[in-house]
């Protein structure tokens, strides 16, 4: 009985220790990221390339590039629409 008593303490401190082992990660756009991995961030309508990093043991973004690679690309065309008539045309 005294063996429970003093393994169960032991068992709740290493419980509540493993979340502390967790690789760190950063979190942008729904997604995580690993130390050294970068992403295009949009803050107040601006984006910026931006790189996780590690400072004062917190994962943190730091700024890499003022725009996102891509971003100054020629837009997109979409396809133009096609209209059908509603009538035969009449010969």
């Amino acid at each position: 009985m005294a063996i429970r008593f003093v393994l169960c303490p032991i068992g709740l401190a290493l419980a509540f220790a493993a979340p502390a082992f967790a690789a760190p990660e950063c979190l942008a756009n729904g997604k995580s990221f690993k130390i050294g991995e970068t992403a295009c961030l949009t803050i107040a309508g601006e984006s910026h390339l931006a790189r996780c990093d590690m400072v004062l043991n917190n994962t943190s973004w730091t700024k890499v590039q003022d725009d996102c690679p891509g971003e100054n690309q020629a837009p997109k065309l979409h396809p133009t629409s096609i209209t059908v008539p509603t009538e035969p045309p009449e010969n």
